[in-house]
């Protein structure tokens, strides 16, 4: 009886831990912009889930909300200030009708290889997509 009370208390305990608004924010991706019926969201992650000091990275997730397949590439720039710092290579994805690709999956994160973690949470961090394209093609290979 007394396993079974600790098995139970500690997965309540871990359960109320993984719900808490800091460990959910994280894992929540938040809206960036709606173009042609397609939604980009990001948010920000650690490369490595188990170190919390692991480098930083974007991750990306695209829905798709049309009723036809899209194609869809971007560049993704990292800024200091109004100085360009980084841009990744471009970005090319087929979404099929109304699905959605996410971050690492699809190679959808971008990681920087100059700037520390403190400077991407630092005010004169900013990011954008350049070069969005969204295009209605026949279908997804």
């Amino acid at each position: 009886m007394k396993k079974y009370l600790l098995l139970t208390f500690s997965t309540f305990a871990l359960l109320a831990f993984a719900s808490s608004h800091d460990t959910s924010a994280q894992r929540r991706y938040v809206e960036h912009s709606e173009v042609e019926g397609v939604i980009i969201e990001y948010r920000w992650a650690n490369s490595d889930w188990r170190d919390s000091d692991s480098p930083l990275e974007l991750r990306l997730r695209i829905r798709n909300r049309n009723r036809h397949a899209v194609s869809v590439n971007y560049v993704i720039e990292f800024y200091m200030g109004p100085k360009l710092v980084e841009s990744s290579d471009l970005t090319e994805l087929c979404i099929r009708s109304r699905r959605s690709k996410t971050g690492r999956l699809n190679g959808m994160y971008y990681q920087s290889g100059t700037l520390s973690n403190e400077e991407l949470e630092s005010e004169e961090f900013s990011w954008e997509i350049r070069d969005l394209e969204i295009e209605e093609v026949d279908g997804c290979d």
